[in-house]
Formats: C-alpha cells, sequence, structure tokens
C-alpha cells in the first residue's frame, strides 16, 4: 500500500511541474525557469504562474 501512495506522490509532483511550464509557456514567461522553480516548491510555483500576467513580446508603435 505504501508503495502504491508513492508512485502516486511522484505522478501527482511530476504533473505539477508540467502544468506550471505550459501555463508559462501560454504566458509567453520561460517554461524552463519555471519549471526549475516547480521542481523545488511545486505549489508554489503553480499559484505564483497563475497569479502573475502575461508577456506581450509585440513592440508598441509610437
Amino acid at each position: 500500500m505504501a508503495v502504491l501512495l508513492y508512485i502516486i506522490g511522484i505522478i501527482v509532483y511530476l504533473a505539477l511541474i508540467f502544468i506550471t511550464m505550459s501555463i508559462a509557456r501560454g504566458k509567453n514567461r520561460s517554461p524552463l525557469g519555471f519549471g526549475l522553480f516547480a521542481v523545488f516548491l511545486p505549489l508554489i510555483a503553480l499559484i505564483v504562474v497563475l497569479i502573475i500576467s502575461p508577456v506581450n513580446n509585440t513592440p508598441q508603435q509610437s
């Protein structure tokens, strides 16, 4: 039973990392940077990436 919980924990941990990276990519943020952040603090990284605003890469005309 303990092995099953361990496997489920690893799956949830990896899912949080990939979800965080996916959201960061969608907001034009660095998926690698947020992925590394999520490796150490997955829940906090997910909350941060959900709160931050997207980056607009289009140049502004004056």
